[in-house]
């Protein structure tokens, strides 16, 4: 798709993509409608010091933060919103993304894939560079460039040879800044809510074994916000097979109101927030079901 003072709107590779259809069909196939709310909000200057080597906030903020009335064009500040929804009477999933921008303003637009790729700042693109421009200099560009999914975000994102955007399966671990589990979260909220309706929005005191050490892996803490000890919806009591079978995992009896669904934060300052709505066969009163 086009790409617009450094900044690129893109589809990826339906290889990798984590969207609910594909999710949906590895975890059932009774007739759900899902709704799939993520956010992810980078603690910035994390990742550009990492990428740049600048060595101080305030040095950042006097030397490469430019801001203009009228547009923001640097990656650098934004915070991404994505809403995704798959209803099985069509067969369709509709997405958005709301990106809010340091100014304040905000862009909501429907995308066929979430994310947004380009540069930290827009003079990091090399708009208007020199033809005389070392091999150095522009390695250092290409680290500057970066990659906002829907569970990360990863830098140096061009491919060396052909200049285009680098395939996922040619990252490797180290690669990415930020990552989360969205994949098993989802696979585990949604078997949840199958065998105990609504469910899936209470807050997760215990991850399933798996997606627990995965999360430790990656240096992330789960937080939750609750005011008062929760009351334990003990999953074990009322079904030991799900719960042996999915790790062990311990739920509230209730949702946590202030959360607004799971949250969690990567070790540095990157927060990532993940909520699941799931409507049974007449359940919704908009969508008509057989």
């Amino acid at each position: 798709m086009a790409a617009i003072v450094g900044i690129y709107y893109f589809s990826r590779s339906k290889k990798q993509n984590l969207n609910i259809v594909h999710m949906k069909e590895e975890a059932t196939t009774g007739k759900f409608s899902c709704g799939l709310d993520i956010h992810i909000e980078p603690w910035w200057f994390k990742p550009y010091k990492n990428a740049s080597g600048e060595a101080s906030e305030k040095k950042l903020s006097k030397e490469k933060e430019k801001k203009s009335e009228d547009v923001d064009p640097n990656l650098y500040g934004r915070r991404c919103y994505f809403t995704e929804y798959y209803d099985p009477s069509t067969g369709l999933t509709t997405r958005f993304q709301r990106t809010f921008f340091p100014s304040g303003k905000q862009a909501p637009y429907p995308v066929d894939e979430f994310g947004d790729r380009g540069y930290f700042f827009d003079c990091d693109s090399g708009l208007g560079a020199s033809a005389n421009e070392s091999d150095e200099k522009r390695e250092q560009r290409k680290k500057l460039s970066i990659d906002i999914g829907d569970n990360f975000i990863r830098n140096d994102i061009f491919d060396k040879y052909i200049g285009g955007p680098r395939a996922d399966f040619d990252y490797e671990k180290g690669g990415y800044l930020f990552a989360f589990p969205l994949h098993e979260v989802f696979n585990f909220l949604f078997a949840l809510e199958q065998r105990f309706h609504e469910t899936e929005a209470n807050t997760v005191i215990k991850w399933p074994d798996a997606i627990e050490k995965k999360i430790q892996e990656l240096g992330i803490k789960y937080e939750t916000f609750f005011d008062y000890e929760p009351t334990e919806f003990n999953i074990e009591e009322h079904d030991k097979e799900f719960f042996e079978k999915w790790g062990k995992p311990k739920i509230s009896l209730h949702s946590s109101e202030r959360s607004g669904g799971h949250l969690a934060s990567e070790k540095d300052g990157t927060s990532f927030g993940v909520s699941l709505k799931m409507f049974r066969p007449g359940e919704n009163d908009r969508i008509q079901s057989n």
